[in-house]
């Protein structure tokens, strides 16, 4: 359980910061080049590993030291060149994202978790309040309880808030 009294992020984004981050990843989504799998494709397409990228890179060498007479001239070896460049482009911006996606994901779960902990001990006090008669508490504490009536575990049965 959290301390009450920590709030590790005490804060909202400004209008303008949410338009902000909406804007840049619109931004990041208009800049990159269309294309999109499907899942089978997801699961059957080959990945770019660090022994794939150096042996793509050794068939560009040899395509342009060797190639002429020997490939086919239905093989550009420019768009070797450009899928293995757009790659590399694109795995510096993949791990960017994916560092900004673990910060956002970090901030959501200790907001959800400060936010959820703080309402369980509001939920604890308006029980407590109820069960000592505390005029006006029993509305809120049967307000509250629903979220643990509907978990299953009998009908009108309180559930202990921790295990929830």
């Amino acid at each position: 359980m959290s301390n009450l009294t920590e709030n590790r992020v005490d804060t909202v984004l400004t209008d303008a910061d949410e338009a902000a981050i909406n804007t840049a990843v619109d931004t990041i989504n208009s800049k990159l080049p269309a294309g999109s799998l499907t899942e089978e494709q997801r699961s059957n397409f080959k990945s770019m590993d660090v022994e794939n990228k150096i042996f793509v890179q050794d068939a560009i060498t040899e395509f342009t030291i060797s190639g002429d007479g020997i490939l086919p001239g239905f093989l550009k070896k420019e768009f070797i060149e450009h899928d293995l460049k757009l790659y590399e482009q694109l795995d510096v911006v993949e791990a960017k994202l994916q560092n900004s996606m673990r910060k956002v994901s970090d901030l959501k779960r200790i907001c959800g978790h400060e936010a959820y902990s703080a309402a369980l001990t509001v939920y604890k006090i308006f029980e407590a309040a109820n069960l000592a008669g505390i005029p006006g508490a029993k509305q809120a504490y049967d307000k509250l309880k629903t979220r643990f009536d509907a978990q299953g575990n009998g009908a009108g049965r309180n559930v202990d808030p921790d295990l929830a």
